[in-house]
């Protein structure tokens, strides 16, 4: 509607603009016309009573001309004609000698202008000079009231602002209804569908009916939703297919460490196994009391349950679950790790420490971490083929995001796993993260596992950094936002 008033303001502004200048110069117009008639009829006035005029001045003087004068009829009653002198003039009536001094501001050529008098009456003087041989130079003055002209010029005023109050009403009336019909409605139609594009709707088309701009803009939003719909349909099924793709791949890297840490923990489930069976054959045998028979049955029970949390442990990290994220404790969540992974840590001699840092939360999903942390601590355990320590350590800081050029920090978990390993050359940091990279040998890496959580860390807006040099070790930073 703003547009509409716009428009109505604009087109009622150039109605009144012309319909004053139509008037102005009508008045104008009139005077110039009623001028013109004065100056002809003082120039008819003058060549009809000129030799009239000489010939009384040459019998009488300047007495004589003046009655001539005072004997001329004027046909036309809207002017008044009367003899001017130039120069001063001395007269005669019988009483004594007149001196007539020249009317002032006045040359010798025929010129108008008008006068205002004691009333408040405007009028025109013409003045047309006449000739009359050896005579004071002296003219005749025609004089015509300037009063109808001045009520047609006020009749034209009201009648000028009488039609542009009509038109201001009959176009503000047209205007707001044409401005609504044409302009404001399909106008709000368009922002509407703009907004809802704007928002990802790109549903309930426009009506396009008629062949105005707006009607094509009308038809271009529509097709652009067409278009936008489409690619965001196209851009879903591959955002699907590819999660699915980065699922399978996280899936088979967890298999991966699985299968590594089957090694491991056979040990671990061959001591409670060798308990339950030597309970069991000493239950079998008679020879315990009732009192020890229950000793031992407690203690098959015992070693049971600690076989079946193995086996759960391992089995809830390689099966695949479907992506949820919440608060999750690092201090638990890292501790269940070290478990997870000290009978493989111990099988080639290495041993991890944990120093946690307690009620750190991260908003994430859980397996996905676990997995994150597995790889890497993994990484570090077969970076010490002979033996070593695992650190792994957290802590809270504020630390800016490496893609942001700001400099503003924010809080963050940076979880530190370090080991004294041979450490990574320089020149294969660059490419640490990259897919399918790996300095093992062939058959014991696929370069996959340090890629995938990358990828995960990135996914929960964090990164992780490496610092490390040959021969010493290397140390894994993983930041995450604090919950």
């Amino acid at each position: 509607m703003k547009l509409a008033a716009k428009i109505m303001l604009m087109f009622l502004a150039v109605v009144m603009l012309m319909t004053a200048a139509g008037s102005y110069f009508s008045v104008r117009r009139g005077f110039e016309r009623f001028e013109e008639q004065q100056q002809q009829f003082a120039r008819d006035t003058a060549d009809a009573i000129e030799d009239q005029l000489a010939d009384a001045w040459r019998r009488g003087g300047a007495n004589g001309l003046l009655d001539a004068m005072r004997s001329l009829s004027v046909p036309d009653p809207r002017h008044k004609a009367q003899w001017i002198w130039l120069e001063q003039t001395r007269i005669s009536d019988g009483t004594g000698v007149q001196i007539i001094e020249r009317r002032a501001g006045i040359g010798g050529d025929m010129e108008s202008r008008t006068i205002t008098d004691e009333r408040g009456e405007r009028h025109l003087r013409t003045f047309y000079p006449i000739d009359l041989g050896d005579s004071p130079r002296g003219g005749l003055e025609v004089t015509g009231s300037l009063e109808p002209l001045d009520n047609a010029a006020r009749e034209t005023v009201v009648t000028a602002l009488a039609t542009i109050g009509l038109m201001a009403i009959v176009s503000l009336a047209l205007a707001y209804a044409a401005g609504m019909r044409w302009v404001a409605r399909p106008l709000q139609r368009l922002i509407d569908k703009t907004e809802r594009i704007g928002s990802g709707d790109f549903s309930d088309p426009l009506p396009t009916r008629g062949n105005d701009e707006l009607s094509e803009l009308a038809r271009a939003l529509n097709k652009m939703s067409d278009q936008l719909a489409a690619q965001q349909e196209k851009i879903r099924d591959e955002a699907a297919a590819r999660q699915a793709t980065l699922e399978q791949l996280r899936h088979a890297d967890r298999l991966k460490t699985v299968g590594r840490l089957a090694a491991g923990l056979a040990h671990e489930l061959g001591t409670p196994l060798n308990v339950v069976s030597g309970r069991a054959g000493l239950i079998a045998s008679g020879q315990l009391t009732e009192e020890e028979v229950a000793a031992s049955a407690r203690t098959i029970k015992s070693e049971a349950e600690r076989v079946t949390g193995i086996i759960r442990q391992l089995l809830d990290f390689a099966r695949p679950a479907r992506s949820q994220r919440e608060a999750v404790d690092m201090t638990r969540l890292l501790e269940e790790t070290a478990g997870l992974l000290e009978p493989l840590a111990e099988k080639v001699g290495v041993r991890i420490e944990t120093r946690l840092a307690p009620q750190l939360f991260v908003r994430a999903d859980r397996s996905q971490l676990l997995q994150v942390f597995t790889n890497i601590v993994v990484n570090a355990i077969q970076a010490m083929p002979t033996g070593g320590v695992v650190t792994v350590a957290t802590e809270a800081c504020e630390a800016p995001p490496p893609d942001q050029d700001t400099g503003e920090t924010r809080p963050y978990l940076v979880s530190r796993i370090c080991d004294q390993g041979v450490g990574i050359s320089p020149e294969h940091l660059e490419q640490l993260f990259e897919p399918f990279f790996t300095t093992k040998d062939v058959g014991e890496g696929t370069g996959l596992g340090l890629s995938i959580a990358y990828g995960i860390v990135r996914e929960h807006g964090g990164w992780i950094a490496v610092d490390s040099r040959p021969e010493e070790g290397s140390c894994f930073s993983v930041y995450l936002p604090l919950e």
